[in-house]
């Protein structure tokens, strides 16, 4: 049985790619900071009990990632999901340009710009997934052809980008795109295949509530997607819904 390593699986895109996989009968390894508070992710635990296994593991604590690699004992995994991931959460939508009440939500003004909150969000969304990978490079050298995937963002794309503000998010996605890029190539020395897939503008405590697709049109675009990777698509930036996104 192929087996799914996810984090952040507790809400959102994570809990919803768990979801499928364990629909197609897949055996997922859910993780997450804080399991006890995560309902909906235990739920999961009552209906399919042979099937998922959830662990405790911040992306940016490599004593719980060193854990979580010994509790699997060497066991292969072949696909892992790098979905872990924050934003600046009081700021929705693409740049400055958005507003609520006639006022930006965004103010683009370096000089005002939250420099902790930036550097935050680029440990978990770049350092984490590259700790991640790296603790678990093993077991995916392990599967027949260990997949890894870097859940970024269409607003990483820097050809597309000319809107001021969401600094923070589009500099993490930007980074994690070329973590997967320059480290690809040393993953595919190992048989491994690297991708960088967007979920799309999708409705989640992240995406916001008017963002264009549902977490159900999203995840179960990310799983075809997946599913129909191979070594000729390693170093890919991929939509979910199987195109290919510009650089």
């Amino acid at each position: 049985m192929a087996t799914l390593l996810i984090t952040g699986a507790n809400r959102g895109i994570g809990l919803g790619l768990v979801k499928v996989y364990l629909e197609n009968q897949w055996q997922v390894i859910a993780s997450c900071r804080s399991p006890k508070t995560a309902s909906e992710l235990m739920s999961l635990k009552e209906q399919y009990s042979d099937k998922i296994s959830i662990i405790g593991m911040d992306v940016n604590d490599q004593t719980q990632i060193d854990a979580a690699v010994q509790s699997l004992n060497g066991a292969p995994i072949d696909v892992l999901i790098n979905n872990a991931g924050t934003v600046e959460m009081e700021k929705y939508g693409s740049g400055a340009y958005e507003k609520v009440n006639g006022v930006p939500i965004d103010d683009p003004d370096l000089r005002k710009y939250d420099y902790q909150q930036w550097e935050d969000i680029l440990r978990t969304n770049v350092l984490g997934p590259a700790r991640i990978t790296g603790s678990f490079v093993d077991n995916l050298e392990a599967a027949d052809h260990g997949v890894v995937v870097m859940i970024t963002s269409g607003l990483a794309s820097v050809s597309n980008t000319w809107n001021a503000g969401r600094y923070a998010y589009r500099t993490s996605k930007a980074a994690l795109n070329m973590l997967m890029r320059s480290s690809g190539e040393w993953l595919e020395s190992l048989g491994i295949t690297s991708v960088a897939i967007s979920p799309g503008w999708t409705r989640t405590d992240m995406g916001g509530p008017n963002a264009l697709n549902s977490i159900e049109e999203s995840v179960n675009g990310v799983y075809q997607v997946i599913t129909g990777v191979s070594a000729e698509d390693a170093g890919k930036f991929l939509n979910f819904d199987g195109t290919t996104l510009p650089w």
